[in-house]
């Protein structure tokens, strides 16, 4: 399993309103195939920005490269991310032209910070997203919980709340909201 370490965790995914230092973004990935009732997992890991490419942009690569050539046309699959940043406007934008491709996809898109959100072009692109059929949110504790629990490397320790991690949800989601 691709798991990042509790420290790169705390530090990338705190979610303060102005994160100072954080210049990689990572991605946490689960793709399920929609199989009646109850998801089947199919793929998880972690991506990061390698080369100058971002994380998102690395995920659609090994996507289309690894997994997209097995996975049946005909069948639903649901993508769920949980980033450090979400997309910036060109990385939006190449996403969106990948779910207009993949009518077969759903992707939902959990953001611990929100990126470079004063652009307009960003704005646009998230709504775009949105649009497209993505879910895009914030994430909150159940989140944290979550993507601490199956892509870190917790030891067995249980996910503990940062000072602030709620009223800097509450800030993250309502400028997401106001994008949107």
């Amino acid at each position: 399993r691709n798991l990042i370490s509790q420290e790169t965790f705390k530090f990338h995914f705190k979610n303060p309103r102005y994160a100072i230092g954080r210049k990689d973004t990572f991605l946490c990935y689960e793709v399920t195939r929609k199989d009646c009732d109850s998801p089947v997992s199919l793929h998880h890991g972690v991506f990061k920005n390698k080369d100058n490419i971002h994380a998102e942009i690395c995920f659609l690569y090994w996507f289309h490269d690894k997994v997209l050539k097995v996975l049946s046309p005909r069948e639903e699959f649901k993508i769920t991310w949980y980033m450090s940043w979400s997309p910036c406007f060109e990385c939006a934008e190449q996403i969106v032209r990948f779910l207009a491709t993949h009518h077969n996809l759903s992707l939902d898109i959990f953001s611990s910070r929100l990126y470079n959100i004063g652009v307009p072009e960003t704005q646009q692109n998230l709504c775009r997203l949105v649009q497209e059929g993505a879910q895009v949110a914030a994430m909150d504790l159940y989140e944290f919980k979550k993507c601490w629990k199956k892509f870190v490397d917790n030891g067995g320790r249980r996910f503990r709340p940062w000072k602030r991690l709620l009223a800097n949800f509450r800030y993250q989601d309502s400028k997401l909201q106001e994008i949107l």
